[in-house]
């Protein structure tokens, strides 16, 4: 297979067959399965985040085991494996299922097991459970085959964690689902290899209770970088991409490389190789624009919730430490957002270490476009603070704005960021921290009865926000500047936001009675923290 063509990017296919017949790009992970192959072991688990490559390498082992040998010409384990010994294959992804209830669950999954009964020509009786049917169903397969089966099981965890915040209902299906997965087990000698990924690890006597042969490789060295891109991998298979991102960008191979590892990079399950985030990198390429993707696509709906209705303290901007066992104890009725937080992704170790004679892992944020998601995500969690404290002084807030009382009106406002941690304030990236300001101030103008248009299009440019008040016929013109250079004057930006303002001219276009508003808020830099100082001024509109 050819390598660095630029049309060929994966972007949108995880069959490894059609990814191979579209001559697609494909990062060589078939060394894991040699790996493998030659450890002979029959039961083997891997935990990694959505979106990271799990299914397309499941898919790779079903057409392994096939014996499609024409799939696999170029790669690594062509010529190191008799083509001849091929298997039956279960291929079973359980993100496709209903699980809103054992009920529904247990009904999809038995019409899922019944489509491979079929394309064997086998009776299953509709009778009995769905693991008793799995187990006759594997029994058969080698029966009619004389071959042993291999069974493939993708998101294991689906029917837990899409009902995650009902314990009632994750804790049902985790029930069920222990038995239909013992049936691994209790069918050994029918089988070849089973493989069996999933998001979360929990614990195995909680769901892999018989399977006391399993193979964790999660966090197995020899298996760290069997999902992501490594930066070899990046710059091999990816070079004429990096190539096209910095002409894109107008800056060099390098500056470009750097802004992905900044972005992408940093994912470890070692603490030593790390690996890029595969999604946001191929999305990066195919937009040809560096910007936050996986949350939007890849963040389960569970981890959304946790984020708003658990009020943790925990900083997660700062190293923590964790023991081992610590990492695959999730229960659906006491979870441990950490370890869940790791599994999903948003973690990740950066140092393993041995203490009291445990192992210890150090979890820290993996790269910039992870500690963006934390951010948006943890701000849900005070912005409700923020509107009841407006809502509360709204009437003096009222006051303040009519009589353009800013000296009050800045006060306020300071003690509306300082009201979040600090660690969510926190960015590598000017632009970030401007966003971060700006929805403090929309949430304010919002809760205030303000419509808000941001980015808004006038006659010489555009200007930030226009908040208009039908109710109380008031439209505001409100330029924000942000600024963290310790020798410029909070006063210098007061003077810049109007300046560009009049410039515009832009209350032309509004009827009401128009004040315009310039918002300054620069962060100074103290010790090992800082403090954000705010500034607002208000002028009515000038005579011509």
């Amino acid at each position: 297979m050819e390598t660095n063509n630029i049309g060929r990017l994966s972007f949108d296919v995880s069959v490894f067959e059609d990814l191979i017949n579209q001559n697609k790009i494909y990062v060589d992970k078939t060394k894991f399965i040699k790996q493998m192959m030659d450890e002979k072991g029959t039961y083997y688990f891997l935990s990694r985040p959505r979106r990271f490559g799990k299914t397309l390498f499941l898919s790779t082992l079903k057409n392994f085991f096939k014996g499609n040998k024409k799939l696999f010409e170029s790669l690594y384990i062509y010529d190191k494996w008799d083509w001849n010994e091929n298997y039956p294959v279960i291929h079973l992804d359980m993100s496709k299922l209903v699980s809103e209830n054992r009920e529904l669950l247990e009904l999809t999954l038995a019409d899922y097991i019944n489509k491979f009964a079929k394309e064997y020509n086998i009776k299953l009786n509709e009778k009995l459970p769905v693991p008793s049917n799995f187990s006759n169903l594997i029994e058969e397969i080698h029966e009619i085959t004389n071959k042993r089966v291999v069974v493939l099981i993708d998101e294991y965890d689906a029917p837990i964690l899409d009902n995650i915040n009902n314990a009632e209902i994750a804790d049902d299906n985790r029930r069920f689902l222990q038995n239909f997965y013992n049936v691994l087990k209790n069918s050994e000698k029918h089988l070849r290899f089973v493989f069996i990924t999933g998001i979360t690890k929990f614990a195995k006597t909680s769901i892999f209770s018989k399977l006391n042969n399993l193979l964790e490789i999660t966090l197995d060295p020899k298996y760290s970088t069997i999902c992501g891109i490594t930066h070899k991998e990046l710059e091999f298979y990816y070079k004429d991409q990096i190539q096209a991102l910095s002409r894109e960008l107008a800056i060099s191979y390098k500056e470009a490389l750097d802004r992905i590892n900044f972005y992408y990079d940093g994912y470890s399950w070692d603490g030593e190789s790390k690996v890029f985030n595969p999604f946001s990198t191929i999305t990066a390429f195919k937009q040809n624009r560096v910007s936050s993707y996986w949350f939007r696509s890849g963040t389960p709906s569970f981890l959304t919730e946790i984020f708003k209705n658990r009020k943790t303290s925990i900083d997660f901007f700062k190293p923590i430490l964790i023991k081992e066992t610590e990492l695959d104890s999730i229960n659906p009725k006491k979870i441990n957002e950490t370890a869940l937080l790791f599994q999903s992704g948003y973690l990740t170790i950066s140092e393993t270490l041995i203490k009291n004679k445990s192992i210890h892992y150090i979890l820290k944020i993996p790269n910039f476009e992870v500690e963006t998601a934390f951010k948006d995500n943890l701000m849900d969690l005070y912005i409700d603070k923020i509107e009841y404290r407006i809502k509360k002084f709204q009437e003096d807030i009222w006051k303040d704005l009519i009589e353009n009382n800013c000296e009050n009106l800045s006060k306020k406002f300071r003690a509306y960021i300082g009201g979040l941690p600090y660690y969510i304030r926190l960015s590598k990236d000017n632009t970030e921290k401007w966003k971060f300001y700006s929805l403090i101030f929309t949430t304010w103008a919002r809760t205030l009865g303000f419509e808000i248009s941001q980015e808004t299009p006038m006659e010489d440019g555009r200007i930030d926000f226009v908040l208009e008040n039908f109710e109380k016929e008031i439209t505001m013109i409100v330029e924000m500047k942000y600024t963290e250079d310790q020798n410029k004057k909070i006063e210098t930006l007061i003077k810049e936001g109007f300046k560009q303002i009049e410039r515009k001219k832009c209350w032309w276009a509004y009827d009401n009675e128009v004040k315009l508003m310039t918002i300054a808020l620069k962060d100074e830099y103290i010790d090992n923290g800082f403090i954000t100082h705010v500034k607002c001024k208000i002028k009515e509109v000038p005579i011509d």
